[in-house]
């Protein structure tokens, strides 16, 4: 593996309506759609971030996973949180966590329309 290195990553979240988070995750969070493939699988990225967003059967339930307090589906390193999470203000995100300091930093998270969970964080070293 040696002169190798990741290029890459991206969290996967299973949606119950792609239109839905896509238009959720540009619009509110400042994405932008990387792709969308066959109309069930899409991309969107931010700041070299990206998410995947995979359409599920229809009827299942995305909300039964992820209802467990303090579960977490993505977390963002961030520099200038203060000021991401005014903007999310403004936009009208869904808090799940307000702005608040931690030993390690600062940190919120916030809801999408599925329930999934992602938490931004500045850490106390940057």
């Amino acid at each position: 593996m040696s002169g190798t290195r990741l290029a890459w990553s991206a969290v996967v979240l299973e949606v119950g309506d792609l239109k839905r988070a896509l238009a959720h995750y540009c619009d509110r969070l400042g994405f932008e759609i990387e792709f969308v493939h066959e109309g069930f699988y899409a991309g969107v990225q931010r700041d070299g971030c990206r998410v995947h967003l995979k359409q599920m059967a229809q009827g299942a339930s995305v909300q039964a996973r992820t209802d467990r307090e303090g579960h977490i589906d993505a977390c963002f390193g961030v520099r200038a949180l203060e000021a991401l999470a005014a903007g999310f203000v403004h936009s009208g995100a869904d808090f799940a966590v307000p702005l608040r300091q931690m030993p390690y930093g600062s940190e919120f998270c916030l809801r999408d329309p599925d329930g999934h969970v992602l938490a931004f964080v500045e850490s106390a070293a940057d």
